[in-house]
């Protein structure tokens, strides 16, 4: 029985796994919804938050699954959270950059707030999934920490 309970304790539960998911969708659908409710008239509009989610939606998932996975070593307890929180922060840090060297911007004048906007709920659900969660797997209670 000690084996089996080592093999289902080395895979990501996947119930927490599918609620981390669903919750940073259901975060990026409020953001796009806000955005879109407050200025619907506005010329490039649904552009400006279209490209906000696709630049920071890959990397929030991709960072919680990344923080789901079962580490086997030291170096991994460390890279894998460092690789999801460059991700996560990569894109939409150059694409703000993107931005912000364009001279002229009339298609979508309101693309960074919402770019913004939607990286800092999505990190914030992010953070705050991690605190209601517990981490991927628990620790041996007879190994010396």
């Amino acid at each position: 029985m000690r084996q089996r309970d080592d093999a289902t304790r080395a895979l990501p539960d996947r119930r927490l796994v599918i609620l981390g998911v669903a919750a940073l969708l259901a975060t990026a659908a409020g953001v796009a919804v806000i955005a879109l409710a407050m200025g619907p008239e506005r010329p490039g509009r649904r552009e400006a938050v279209a490209f906000a989610a696709a630049i920071c939606l890959p990397g929030a998932l991709a960072a919680w699954l990344l923080s789901r996975l079962p580490v086997s070593n030291p170096a991994l307890a460390v890279a894998t959270p460092l690789a999801g929180i460059a991700l996560r922060i990569m894109p939409p840090l150059v694409a703000l950059a993107w931005l912000s060297t364009r001279k002229n911007q009339p298609e979508a004048p309101g693309t960074a707030p919402i770019l913004v906007a939607m990286y800092l709920a999505l990190l914030a659900t992010d953070i705050l999934l991690h605190i209601l969660v517990r981490g991927p797997a628990e620790a041996d209670k007879n190994q010396p920490h």
